[in-house]
């Protein structure tokens, strides 16, 4: 067995904490002698030992007396260059440079790490593979650290006329069931969820993560909900503002009303505005400087044409129902006219697939 097949373990391993480790990142680890894997972990949460640490861990579990033996000629892959800063946890080359391991194999280089060449100046032989598939673990992640600032994701689910948003609000939902379901898994990978007031004011969306698989992880947090009101114009009795998690009111006003003072965990961010709107790129410089990598926007036509106009967006995910609806709804972007985004020049088409009665189309930025 190859380097490869011991770094698609990793990957493995890394994903049991795909939903769980926010704002942080998903990394695997195995230890392997004599092409048998000895020792395994990964990185189950965020502030918790790192997966090197916990398949290091591992094999002194398994082997009590014997573990230096065991460790002194092995190999370890993990999925991700280890740290070598101190943040929550002490910086992981540390652990490793304390056994005369044979070999360190990573699935892709951290660009704020550096943790490869710490561990070559300490007479490691160390290797790169560079695996497509570890890229892929931490995309939000590498996007921060390449473009400073987070990757955002925008939801949008449609007709196949592009209509989304219902002009009598006797209607609810464009999609099936199995759609709805699928955008559970698009909350729970984002750190926040981006919507508007009247989102908010016309469907009483929760806006959280209730998919029970997930859910029922120990080590799970929901996503924190923002919502913008330039005037605060907002039913507070929403379940938006009740339901467990944190709030974030995007307001041009200085301070929340005083009775929002009794709601649990709502504060507010003050942004500038344009022309009677909230300004997405002041929203987004802000938002740039905290610990946050993945938006996803789930929100009405003008939040999101306010995002898309600024090229904001770095990735497009349509649930497209095969039904038109005509003039008993308005289209999903912010101006009143169909725009052919699957022809565009500027996004990839990544992925496509039915789900139910509907149709997944995934574009990204080039």
């Amino acid at each position: 067995m190859n380097d490869s097949h011991f770094i698609s373990k990793t990957v493995a391993l890394a994903l049991k904490g795909k939903f769980n480790t926010k704002p942080g990142v998903n990394v695997g680890c195995v230890i392997v002698k004599n092409n048998k894997i000895i020792g395994q972990g990964f990185y189950e949460e965020y502030g918790g030992s790192h997966a090197e640490i916990n398949a290091i861990n591992d094999v002194k579990k398994k082997y009590k007396t014997s573990y230096l033996s065991k460790l002194s000629g092995s190999k370890v892959y993990i999925s991700l260059e280890p740290c070598s800063k101190k943040g929550k946890t002490g910086a992981c080359v540390n652990e490793l440079k304390k056994y005369n391991f044979k070999k360190i194999i990573i699935g892709c280089e951290d660009p704020t790490q550096d943790g490869l060449k710490i561990l070559e100046q300490a007479g490691y032989e160390v290797n790169n593979l560079n695996h497509e598939d570890c890229l892929s673990l931490n995309k939000a992640f590498f996007h921060k650290a390449k473009f400073k600032k987070p990757f955002v994701r925008a939801k949008i689910a449609m007709s196949s006329d592009q209509k989304s948003v219902f002009v009598s609000g006797k209607r609810k939902w464009i999609t099936g069931e199995p759609a709805r379901k699928d955008v559970q898994f698009l909350r729970a990978e984002a750190d926040i969820i981006v919507t508007g007031a009247g989102t908010i004011n016309a469907d009483k969306p929760s806006m959280n993560v209730r998919q029970k698989k997930i859910v029922s992880n120990k080590n799970f947090v929901q996503p924190s909900r923002y919502v913008f009101s330039k005037d605060l114009s907002l039913d507070w009795t929403a379940p938006f503002f009740h339901l467990p998690g944190k709030k974030v009111v995007v307001t041009a006003k200085k301070k929340l009303p005083k009775f929002s003072t009794k709601l649990r965990d709502v504060s507010i961010m003050n942004c500038s505005s344009k022309r009677n709107h909230l300004d997405p790129v002041n929203f987004i410089e802000r938002i740039s400087k905290e610990n946050i990598n993945n938006i996803l926007i789930e929100s009405g036509p003008a939040l999101l044409g306010s995002f898309g106009d600024k090229n904001l967006i770095d990735e497009y995910v349509f649930y497209l129902s095969p039904e038109k609806l005509g003039d008993k709804a308005s289209y999903f972007y912010g101006s009143q006219k169909k725009i052919n985004f699957f022809e565009s020049k500027q996004f990839d088409i990544v992925d496509e697939i039915n789900i139910g009665k509907d149709k997944k189309i995934v574009l990204r930025k080039k």
